[in-house]
């Protein structure tokens, strides 16, 4: 059986992923969309965890502990924007649990490198000044999108049940979570096979052109940032070809 395991970007919670997941277990695969501490289903933690302590680390160990506890094995690990750095650093902890890794619209971090470092060539000097700023002030939370505007300016999302859908369901993102540096090193999570899903949206395409002289398989979506909202049987297709060539 197919399983996968679909981990949400900032600001996102594992809702995001309510359109894809059931076309893939129509396909006969087994899914799992958890929501990372201190957002979505989750945002209640941030009022009884330390704002520092909710870091890479702890996003990785939300994934991880999934994994274990539900003894998943051969897992296509799909991490969408901030989650690529999550699934990077979830392959240097377990990498016999993995089969393949999928960016889309992800960033692939370098070792020691944050995600503010990955922001400036994905997103622009304003967005990343501003991200910057929060960090440089120490607040603890980079707010979300406040309005259905902000949310399809920032994303790409046009269709307003969607922007309306989004909107309600965003939350504050733990800002540790950006400062943190992953840590990469391990040769059997370097063997894990990794595939990069870019859309649209400006400033994706020098990440996939990176990757592909990497020897990763690319794939396009003529999409916003959030191509599991917007164009969810496309993204599905993709995954389950992936997946037939794992």
């Amino acid at each position: 059986m197919m399983t996968f395991v679909l981990v949400h970007g900032a600001w996102h919670g594992g809702w995001c992923w309510k359109k894809v997941a059931p076309l893939l277990r129509q396909a006969g695969a087994e899914v799992h969309a958890p929501t990372l501490s201190g957002l979505g289903d989750r945002a209640h933690l941030s009022e009884h965890l330390d704002p520092a302590a909710m870091d890479l680390d702890l996003h990785r160990q939300d994934v991880v502990r999934l994994l274990e506890y539900e003894d998943l094995t051969d897992v296509i690990l799909v991490g969408h924007a901030y989650a690529g750095m999550v699934i990077t650093s979830v392959a240097e902890a377990c990498p016999e649990r993995l089969q393949h890794l999928v960016y889309v619209n992800g960033v692939v971090p370098n070792d020691g490198e944050a995600m503010v470092d990955q922001l400036e060539i994905v997103r622009g000097l304003e967005f990343t000044s501003w991200i910057r700023g929060c960090l440089d002030r120490g607040d603890a939370f980079l707010p979300p999108p406040a309005t259905p505007e902000e949310v399809g300016k920032r994303w790409g999302i046009k269709d307003p049940v969607d922007l309306a859908w989004v909107g309600a369901r965003v939350t504050p993102h733990p800002a540790a979570s950006f400062a943190q540096p992953v840590r990469l090193g391990r040769t059997e999570a370097s063997a894990v096979r990794r595939s990069f899903v870019g859309s649209s949206e400006a400033g994706f395409d020098s990440v996939a052109e990176r990757v592909k002289k990497a020897g990763w398989e690319t794939y396009h979506i003529d999409s916003g940032h959030d191509p599991m909202i917007t164009n969810p049987e496309e993204l599905t297709e993709i995954l389950l070809r992936i997946a037939g060539k794992s």
